[in-house]
């Protein structure tokens, strides 16, 4: 079993610390903490997360790819995910994210990071059949994502959404969603958390797509209506389940620890390695 962790939780830590002068200052510091953490305690990836995406400025750029060369750590990265959407009918905005992924796809070029996960967006909050128009439009923006991202050597696997995303949360809307793309190069990053939170046929979605699950995400819950990755082993995910589905399909990728705070991170890892 090939372990990682997400600098989600560092990011979060330093952001409520307060103790930062910009945004870029912010996502340099919790990617060298993850990183330094990786590294002291033999963890064999990180998942860097780029939002605040303030890096795509070159010059910011380069200090952080500068960064994570520095280290041998395996590392992926998560694209942007705050106030962007590749489902958004909203033309502007569906662009907008499409570009940002593409510039997160080239970045991953530059560390040598071959996975990708990207986050479909959020549908219609309110109207079901307006959601119609959010799955054509993911359609439409994926492809274009796919299409401009070709040439590097990354995978980009697209995560299912919690409840309250109301996008690619269940097995049809995903199955749906690979049709009407009609494409052999969209993979998928599995979420626990999310798929808790959505009542998801775990057993039918692992099924099904397990030859296209590059990446899992180890995440906790306790609550459907919320997304606050707490600790591992403190919410309702049945992570025995799902470490024996993997193995199962004989899946070969890393489980990633997507927590809210550095801080639980050791014990995290000590609660999954339980049940191993």
């Amino acid at each position: 079993m090939r372990l990682g962790i997400s600098s989600l939780g560092h990011l979060v830590d330093k952001a409520l610390r307060g103790k930062f002068k910009s945004m870029v200052e912010l996502l340099f510091n919790s990617i060298e903490a993850s990183l330094n953490f990786a590294e002291r305690y033999d963890i064999e990836v990180v998942e860097i997360i780029l939002d605040p995406p303030e890096i795509y400025n070159k010059k910011e750029r380069d200090n952080i790819i500068d960064l994570c060369n520095a280290y041998s750590i395996e590392k992926q990265v998560h694209a942007p995910f705050t106030d962007v959407s590749l489902c958004s009918f909203n033309q502007n905005i569906s662009d907008a994210t499409v570009k940002s992924c593409i510039d997160a796809a080239e970045f991953c070029q530059q560390i040598g990071a071959e996975i990708l996960t990207v986050h479909p967006g959020v549908g219609h909050f309110l109207i079901k059949k307006v959601r119609e128009f959010n799955n054509l439009q993911l359609v439409s923006a994926t492809n274009k994502l796919l299409d401009a991202t070709s040439q590097f050597n990354v995978k980009v696997c697209m995560e299912n959404m919690p409840k309250d995303a109301h996008m690619l949360g269940n097995v049809e809307v995903i199955r749906s969603f690979l049709s009407r793309s009609d494409r052999d190069d969209i993979y998928f990053t599995f979420d626990t958390s999310h798929a808790w939170t959505t009542d998801m046929n775990q057993d039918l979605y692992w099924k099904n797509f397990h030859s296209l699950i590059k990446n899992v995400h180890l995440a906790d819950n306790n609550n459907k209506d919320t997304d606050l990755h707490p600790a591992l082993g403190d919410g309702k995910v049945d992570f025995s389940k799902i470490l024996n589905l993997a193995n199962e399909f004989n899946y070969e990728g890393v489980f990633i620890i997507e927590i809210i705070t550095g801080r639980a991170l050791r014990r995290s890892i000590k609660y999954i390695n339980s049940l191993i």
